[in-house]
């Protein structure tokens, strides 16, 4: 019975590591060599890559969801059986920084949202994504190590 939660966890990173990998890749290579094109060619390749990306966003999203809802699920099972067992520790610093860990989760599907779905509303972000990227990138490497820092609480 490991090998479904193993599966399930290497699908939640595989997917973060992907989503904040390709705003870094848009970020660090894609943004700066695109300046190297003429101006009006400028454009049309961010959105022709934004919309390639957001196929990438939209299944890392769905599925850090399920995943995360699993692993969540699962974490209330351990404490439960751990609770039931006599053993009484104390949940209150992990669910502090699992809160904080969501809510900036939060922020990130926001950003990927905005910056991926085709709706006109979005377009000023679309048409500059350059800061939109840079603290999506900031975001996703705090929720990594927050990661990290649950996984050892």
């Amino acid at each position: 019975m490991t090998f479904l939660p193993a599966l399930i966890q290497w699908l939640h990173v595989a997917s973060v590591v992907l989503m904040i990998g390709g705003f870094f890749f848009l970020r660090v290579v894609l943004i700066p060599a695109s300046r190297s094109l003429p101006n009006s060619h400028q454009p049309k390749l961010m959105a022709a890559a934004l919309r390639r990306f957001s196929v990438v966003v939209w299944i890392a999203l769905v599925t850090i969801l399920a995943s995360g809802i699993y692993n969540f699920v699962s974490f209330l099972r351990s404490a439960n059986t751990t609770t039931a067992a006599g053993i009484s520790p104390d949940f209150s610093y992990y669910i502090l920084v699992l809160g904080i860990k969501l809510f900036i989760v939060f922020l990130i599907f926001t950003l990927g949202i905005v910056l991926t779905f085709p709706y006109p509303v979005f377009e000023p972000f679309q048409k500059r994504p350059s800061p939109w990227i840079n603290l999506t990138m900031i975001l996703g490497l705090i929720v990594i190590f927050l990661s990290a820092l649950l996984r050892r609480l």
